[in-house]
């Protein structure tokens, strides 16, 4: 059984994952300026502000990183919970990801050996999902009426930019890891 502190992180994390399947929202607007000195407005009405978005993604990942504390407060071994989590690339990546975070940056070695961080969260909308479409001479805007459709992708990129994988990929294979390692401390009567 997990412990207390364990649950009510799971529980917290759960709640996260479920405000992000929340789409619906006031929208967002951005300006793009071009190399001639035009500038363009985009607008996109009916999804969720990208900063919520964001700010439950970091927010997840910091969550998901501190049940390692918690498991090594109920284990006998220390070393155990640690090989576990080196062992598992997704860890891994989770743990740079909350401590870069967290401190502004790594204070310490990649555990990854990657450098990960968060990219620019990209929007994928269906021709379903949409309302009305709407260009200007430098405006572009798009409605949503269907905000569930849409599809949101953040990347994961080394220290190179390449992408690693999708953050809201991650945060599924790091719930499943934990939840592994839980059943394993059971399992060995590490506990």
């Amino acid at each position: 059984m997990k412990s207390e502190n364990i649950k009510k992180l799971f529980g917290r994390i759960d709640r996260i994952k479920n405000r992000l399947g929340i789409k619906c929202g006031v929208g967002t607007s951005w300006v793009c300026s071009f190399e001639n000195g035009e500038i363009h407005k985009y607008t996109l009405k009916g999804v969720k502000f990208p900063e919520e978005i964001e700010d439950d993604i970091a927010s997840a990942f910091i969550w998901l990183w501190s049940i390692k504390d918690n498991i090594k407060k109920m284990c006998k071994d220390d070393q155990w919970v640690e090989a576990q989590v080196n062992s598992n690339p997704y860890l891994c990546i989770c743990a740079d990801l909350a401590n870069a975070l967290k401190h502004g940056g790594l204070d310490r070695k990649s555990r990854s050996g990657k450098n990960p961080m968060l990219g620019k969260l990209k929007y994928k909308i269906p021709q379903a999902a949409i309302k009305e479409l709407s260009f200007g001479a430098s405006t572009v805007g798009i409605d949503i009426n269907n905000a569930h459709l849409v599809e949101w992708g953040m990347p994961i990129l080394d220290d190179s930019s390449n992408s690693v994988g999708d953050a809201f990929e991650y945060l599924d294979h790091c719930l499943n890891a934990w939840d592994l390692i839980i059943e394993s401390l059971h399992k060995e009567s590490i506990l």
